[in-house]
């Protein structure tokens, strides 16, 4: 996953940190918890306006995880998916030796960062 992520391109709606994530987790499962709102945005202020009603990216992945029958966890394992803080930012992510790789405007970034809600798959 992570070196199909330095390949890509940070594209909204398709390949950001919300939909890698999603993507990862489809791939791995079979199952899609991007299905409801999966082509409903293609830019940051669309992206933003579909998560904003729910309360951020947070309540919004804890959303769709839950509608896909995901539980969450409070101790994420390589491979979990997470969302953390990144700089006063909900970022979603995969957590892998202690760090979390996303996907950003400048690729795929690996950092150290609070975890906020993290799921098994």
């Amino acid at each position: 996953m992570i070196s199909a992520w330095r390949r890509a391109s940070f594209v909204w709606g398709k390949t950001d940190c919300i939909m890698a994530t999603c993507n990862y987790i489809l791939e791995r499962t079979g199952v899609d918890p991007a299905r409801p709102w999966r082509g409903l945005y293609d830019s940051e202020a669309s992206a933003t306006a579909l998560y904003t009603p729910y309360g951020g990216v947070l309540a919004l992945f804890r959303h769709g995880m839950g509608l896909a029958g995901f539980q969450e966890t409070d101790a994420p394992q390589d491979g979990s998916p997470v969302v953390c803080d990144v700089m006063g930012k909900e970022v979603a992510g995969v957590f892998i030796g202690g760090k979390v790789a996303f996907m950003a405007p400048r690729g795929c970034m690996e950092v150290r960062a609070k975890v906020l809600g993290a799921w098994v798959i």
